[in-house]
């Protein structure tokens, strides 16, 4: 019989095997993963201006050019969409095109997506919100603490080959007394989204985990629930906002990045076992907020706001729809309106290790925009509970030509 162990570690390398050649299959030649252009349609949507009022900036002095291929169809980089922010900031002075948090004023936020439960859309969910972020302006920090590593394969890295436990948030728990801002700035890694770092995870996160229990079990007064507080007050500075994506279960990273967070969003899918989940869920943050209050401060596990996202929803499924209405009811505005609309196109695009900010579809165009549409009416409702957290108008208004 075959051993377990090596059975396992085999098993392992052909997963990873598969997730290689789908990066590879999107980047070839280079492997390396890049940000595609966008159209003005999409431009026009992500600076909150009419296409008409786009078609005439572009032939305005100072105004990104984009490129224009061969079918005459203009495209422009993330970089040349935050290059016309600036300059809508210049000419006009309207401040919302400049939506990064103000200096001593606005302080830094921090978003963790969580859920006990796999498969509740949770990392989809917070690295499109990062990205969409990082689209619109915003300097961005994920903060990937779940050991899988979903986040950071889709970032387009190989927690087993590129990922050293070096790099990883575990370094920071085994950091030196002296550590300080220098080696906690050291771990966070730019991306190919201009705007939007990552602290990418891998299996040594479950060791940080062991490790942390371990030292709490030596030293009674560790503060092992302010270890990720404290390295993004070394961090923070940069960022206007920090996405951190849990592992699905009850563990002291888990804990960190509800202590760290100001914002907590939780993604439930419309169904009567995630429902379940979910209520267990709650209860646990009751009694560990309950204990924490008790034993440290009145003030812990304070949040700006907590919200309920409906994620994998099909409208077509009369279940799913009245689940939703019954969630609505019951949890009235904690809840947000917007679901996350289940579509093929995320599927696909998980196949070759992109979200739908990056993928391009082969096929209809409009069924992808349709996807796109509600990915974006989700993240502007999420973004508005950010800006009302700032004294900023919490809805997007479109500027006319």
């Amino acid at each position: 019989m075959t051993d377990i162990v090596e059975q396992f570690r085999r098993y392992a390398e052909l997963c990873k095997a598969v997730q290689r050649k789908a990066i590879e299959l999107e980047n070839h030649p280079d492997k390396v993963k890049q940000l595609r252009r966008f159209s003005p349609g999409e431009v026009a949507d992500i600076l909150g201006i009419s296409p008409s009022h786009l078609r005439n900036l572009v032939r305005m002095e100072g105004f990104p050019q984009g490129t224009i291929a061969g079918s005459s169809r203009r495209s422009f980089t993330i970089d040349e969409i935050h290059e016309a922010r600036r300059w809508l900031l210049a000419t006009t002075g309207n401040a919302r095109y400049a939506p990064q948090r103000r200096p001593g004023q606005d302080k830094l936020q921090v978003v963790t997506f969580v859920n006990f439960k796999g498969g509740s859309g949770k990392t989809t969910s917070a690295t499109h919100f990062a990205q969409y972020l990082a689209l619109h302006g915003y300097r961005v920090l994920m903060v990937d603490l779940d050991p899988q590593a979903s986040a950071t394969t889709l970032f387009g890295l190989d927690p087993d080959a590129e990922v050293e436990d070096a790099t990883t948030f575990a370094s920071w728990l085994r950091r030196d007394d002296g550590a300080g801002s220098a080696e906690a700035r050291r771990l966070t890694r730019p991306t190919y989204w201009p705007g939007l770092d990552l602290v990418p995870a891998s299996i040594a996160l479950q060791h940080a985990e062991y490790e942390l229990v371990g030292r709490l079990l030596q030293q009674r007064e560790y503060p092992f629930y302010r270890q990720l507080g404290g390295f993004l007050d070394l961090v923070g500075e940069g960022y206007d906002v920090v996405v951190c994506d849990c592992r699905p279960d009850v563990g002291m990273l888990t804990i960190n990045a509800l202590f760290a967070a100001t914002g907590l969003v939780i993604p439930i899918p419309p169904s009567m076992l995630d429902f379940a989940s979910s209520g267990e869920f709650f209860r646990f943050m009751a009694e560990v907020a309950a204990d924490f209050r008790q034993s440290l401060s009145s003030s812990a596990l304070s949040y700006d706001f907590v919200r309920i996202v409906t994620t994998k929803y099909k409208s077509t499924d009369r279940n799913q729809t009245e689940i939703v209405s019954w969630k609505q009811a019951l949890f009235q505005e904690a809840v947000l309106k917007e679901p996350m609309v289940e579509t093929a196109l995320v599927d696909a695009a998980g196949i070759v290790k992109e979200t739908l900010y990056e993928y391009e579809p082969g096929g209809s165009r409009r069924t992808y925009e349709r996807g796109l549409a509600a990915m974006n009416r989700v993240n502007a409702t999420i973004e508005a509970e950010l800006l009302a957290v700032w004294g900023r108008p919490r809805t997007r208004t479109r500027e006319a030509a």
